[in-house]
């Protein structure tokens, strides 16, 4: 299982991986079930990817929002706890490659 810290250092790509796999599950033809734990890690990612978002843009500016900062880094780490937790509950990635 992946420790915190490895969830914490891998954040960004585990979030894209999380949301491009949301996106295959639900807008294929037939689309494939979700279970509650993969709907709410989804939701984590998605909050931290928005997050990330504003403070990545503010940074272009001298005066980086302090509450965007923070905001990222409570996402981010919300998001990598989520992970965690869904990957020992599941004992896979939500790709479906083992963790």
């Amino acid at each position: 299982m992946p420790s915190i810290e490895w969830c914490l250092e891998h954040a960004d790509e585990l979030a894209q991986e999380v949301i491009s796999t949301w996106e295959a599950k639900t807008e294929a033809d037939k689309p494939a079930p979700v279970s509650d734990d993969f709907s709410a890690l989804f939701d984590k990612a998605s909050q931290y990817v928005v997050a990330k978002s504003n403070a990545d843009h503010r940074r272009q500016f001298p005066d980086l929002n302090k509450i965007d900062a923070v905001e990222e880094q409570a996402t981010r780490q919300a998001f990598a706890e989520a992970y965690k937790s869904y990957s020992e509950k599941s004992e896979v990635r939500p790709s479906g490659r083992g963790a």
